[in-house]
């Protein structure tokens, strides 16, 4: 917890305050409830005590104690979803500022369409892996070598293959709780069926030949990068070099 003061107003900033106020339950153990009470009592408390603001953030609400949030603690709520199309393209701009040679105004624009459900943190993490993919495209020998070789940053460009291999490998913060529904067979059943499901896995094999996924660094080094075709034409050869996977176990 961080305190900042002025001349009449004291603000005080809370990260995660789950950590200081979880819900309470009989399942916890008293040293937890007495930390949320004596949160609690502090808290209300404040009235007379000038002006102080306590301000709080957290990605979970629900997971804090009911009574932090009633009026007169946490008087207000905000809510901050994803950001949209408009504000992912600031964001681009934010994290692109200062490349040389700089992303054009469409190429971030496509960008910005591309990364539905991506947050701030998704986004800065796609344009650093987008420019490591440039380095491994551009110097490949880096990673071969045990040598330190010196390299000249200028000669370095970001394309569209840099990002569309990122964004292939980058699972974004929103969609990473989702579960497949995708299981095995069940231990009893599966003696009864092996047969066939190996009939189906052949079969499918032979009419949908599942490719060998390249790594980043493979894909930088023998695919050509000469020729920067744009995000619409990098997304279509990415899209038709798309392995098919089946969730099953043998």
């Amino acid at each position: 917890m961080v305190s900042s003061d002025t001349c009449t107003l004291r603000l005080t900033a809370a990260d995660d305050p789950i950590g200081l106020a979880p819900v309470r339950s009989s399942k916890q153990e008293q040293i937890h409830a007495s930390i949320v009470s004596t949160l609690l009592a502090l808290m209300d408390g404040m009235d007379g005590r000038g002006q102080v603001i306590v301000i709080g953030a957290t990605n979970r609400p629900d997971s804090i104690d009911p009574a932090l949030r009633r009026p007169g603690r946490f008087d207000r709520e905000f809510y901050f979803p994803l950001p949209n199309t408009e504000a992912r393209r600031v964001i681009l701009d934010i994290h692109t500022k200062g490349w040389d040679p700089p992303l054009t105004p469409t190429f971030k624009d496509e960008i910005a369409h591309l990364t539905k459900g991506y947050g701030g943190a998704d986004l800065r993490a796609l344009c650093t892996e987008a420019a490591l993919n440039a380095v491994q495209r551009r110097y490949p020998q880096i990673y071969k070598s045990n040598e330190k070789l010196q390299i000249k940053p200028e000669t370095i460009t970001v394309i569209a293959k840099d990002f569309m291999i990122s964004v292939k490998k980058m699972i974004p913060s929103s969609e990473r709780s989702t579960s497949s529904g995708a299981a095995p067979l069940p231990a009893q059943i599966e003696p009864l069926l092996r047969n066939q499901l190996s009939d189906i896995k052949n079969i499918v094999s032979e009419a949908l030949p599942q490719q060998k996924r390249l790594t980043a660094l493979q894909e930088a080094e023998f695919e050509d990068a000469e020729d920067d075709r744009g995000m619409k034409a990098e997304r279509m050869q990415q899209g038709s070099l798309t392995a098919v996977f089946i969730d099953v176990q043998d």
